[in-house]
């Protein structure tokens, strides 16, 4: 959506693909094992996370205040505070290693950034707020319980700074079962940054290779699982559990997330997740919800701008069949991100915080687990608010795909699934789009060229309006016409009119420009002597898609 600088650019790199050269930059710098699991490498040495990116543990935090160099200064320094020096963890006691050269002992390498033996004395306080990078989940040990291993094939990532990518799997269907759990597969932690595993449509069938899918595919829409950087996987209540096989899910999609910032052509890809499930079938189904607002505009320069997405009342009251109980929760924003709540709000209760995470990370989020499941009935109201901080910025940013564009969703998973008949509740500005669901604006006779009705409309407008700018006399009047036969049109236009932008339709393309032709855009027909010209929609083909994506669910 907006452009972004060389100076956005570098200023991500070492918080999200650094570790990689960084490890060079000390001694063992590959071979620093996990200290919950020895036999596995934490690849962000610097990092909390052992994938790397998000925020630093101690020593990466000495690693930067030392400029970013390895020096008898950094290696005489006891980083985590177990009482040995970052040399003597590094093997390189003696600080007097250099880059390129081989340390002075390559075995019992332990971690400078965590402080070991974890879990045993001070290091419980000292790594207060951690935990081993391990999916705890009890019931997947369970003799009922099976698995499937979905990944991707070895995939060449595009030098491209965003990348999403799905590919469809068979889910076994030989009778019904729930999934109650999911297991990462990291393959290149470098540019893996999120993934979703959606449920696809009967009809949907399997793929050759992994395609370029934006932000999933129509078909393919409703949430079943995710995974981004810091998360071990998800454990689901075991009150219930995602439908699949037979009557159920037989087809799903993974999306991956790659970033790739710095554009690298090399790097290859084959990550996935574990699925584990069972034909033991638990009380009620699960299934996904999203709330939030899908039109942002954060000014550059700017310490705090907040937007709000909300999921109405008469929303609620409109799609909720009943009430349904959360029992986990997770926040999205992008890079500007630094604060996200989301909020319950009921008549004549006081407001229920949900989630609040303050600060906010976009490469360490916080998945909310309820063991207490929070109720949502039907007439509540739920808001997100996201706080953003735009000071690393010379150009406004927008709503999109793109890391360096910005999103503002909560996603909740729920139970009973039948009780809520949409997978989102969000906002364009203050339109509510529970409202496309019934409404005469939004028949599929709008959204198709070939259908009579709407192909006399957009053939009326091409005939007395001009879609390459400048207002005709007789548009006006010919838009009067159209609003008289659809009055609706105005009060949405600003969501149609993205709509038909992401349907890559040549005659849609030009039935916007000649409708903004005169003003319309600003929900106002114009004179010709007062024309405003069209409304430049540049940036629309970078979050088109995603739109489409979200109208494409509510039908």
């Amino acid at each position: 959506m907006s452009t972004w600088t060389l100076l956005i650019v570098v200023m991500c790199v070492p918080e999200i693909v650094g570790h990689e050269g960084f490890r060079a930059r000390i001694p063992n710098g590959y071979n620093v094992p996990d200290p919950c699991k020895p036999n596995v490498i934490w690849q962000g040495v610097g990092h909390k996370w052992f994938g790397g990116g998000g925020a630093r543990n101690p020593f990466g935090k000495d690693f930067a205040n030392n400029n970013l160099q390895w020096n008898a200064d950094l290696c005489k320094l006891d980083s985590d505070g177990d009482g040995r020096t970052n040399g003597h963890e590094l093997g390189d006691p003696d600080c007097v290693w250099t880059p390129g050269s081989t340390p002075l002992r390559t075995f019992n390498i332990t971690h400078p950034g965590v402080c070991t033996p974890w879990g045993e004395g001070e290091c419980n306080s000292k790594n207060y707020g951690w935990v081993c990078n391990e999916l705890h989940c009890d019931y997947i040990n369970a003799p009922d319980v099976r698995n499937i291993t979905i990944r991707f094939p070895h995939t060449k990532v595009p030098a491209e700074v965003t990348n999403y990518y799905c590919f469809n799997f068979q889910l076994p269907t030989d009778q019904e079962y729930h999934m109650i759990a999911t297991k990462p597969l990291i393959n290149n932690s470098d540019v893996v940054h999120h993934m979703i595993l959606t449920s696809c449509e009967g009809t949907v069938g399997l793929i050759n290779e992994p395609q370029d899918c934006i932000m999933g595919t129509p078909s393919c829409s409703k949430a079943m699982g995710i995974w981004t950087v810091g998360m071990t996987g998800e454990c689901i209540n075991s009150q219930a559990g995602f439908r699949i096989g037979k009557g159920g899910t037989g087809t799903v999609s993974l999306q991956v997330h790659w970033n790739n910032p710095t554009k690298n052509n090399t790097w290859y890809d084959s990550s996935g997740l574990i699925l584990y499930y069972t034909p033991v079938l638990r009380k009620y189904d699960a299934a996904s919800f999203s709330v939030g607002q899908t039109n942002l505009n954060i000014p550059p320069g700017m310490p705090s701008v907040v937007h709000q997405g909300t999921c109405t009342s008469r929303c609620t009251k409109k799609i909720f069949k009943g009430p349904v109980h959360v029992v986990s929760s997770l926040n999205h924003m992008h890079n500007l991100g630094i604060r996200q709540n989301l909020t319950r709000t009921r008549s004549g209760m006081a407001q229920l915080i949900i989630m609040d995470d303050n600060p906010f990370s976009f490469d360490l989020p916080v998945s909310h687990e309820f063991t207490d499941p929070i109720i949502i009935e039907p007439g509540d109201e739920l808001q997100t608010y996201c706080t953003y901080k735009s000071l690393s910025r010379d150009k406004t940013t927008l709503f999109g795909a793109s890391t360096y564009d910005e999103m503002c969703f909560s996603y909740l998973t729920f139970f009973p699934a039948e009780n809520i008949t949409d997978s989102s509740c969000i906002q364009w500005q203050d339109t509510d789009l529970c409202d496309v669901t019934g409404n005469d604006c939004f028949d599929g006779s709008l959204f198709n060229t070939s259908h009579p009705n709407t192909s006399a409309m957009i053939e009326k407008i091409l005939a007395h309006c001009n879609p390459y700018g400048g207002c005709r006399v007789e548009c006006p009047a010919a838009i009067q016409d159209i609003l008289r036969e659809k009055p609706c049109l105005t009060k949405y236009w600003g969501f149609l009119a993205t709509t038909f932008f992401s349907m890559n339709d040549a005659k849609l393309l030009k039935f916007v420009t000649a409708v903004e032709s005169c003003g319309f855009a600003n929900h106002t027909v114009m004179t010709p002597t007062t024309c405003s010209g069209v409304l430049s929609r540049v940036d629309m083909k970078f979050f088109a898609p995603l739109i489409a994506l979200i109208f494409w669910t509510y039908l």
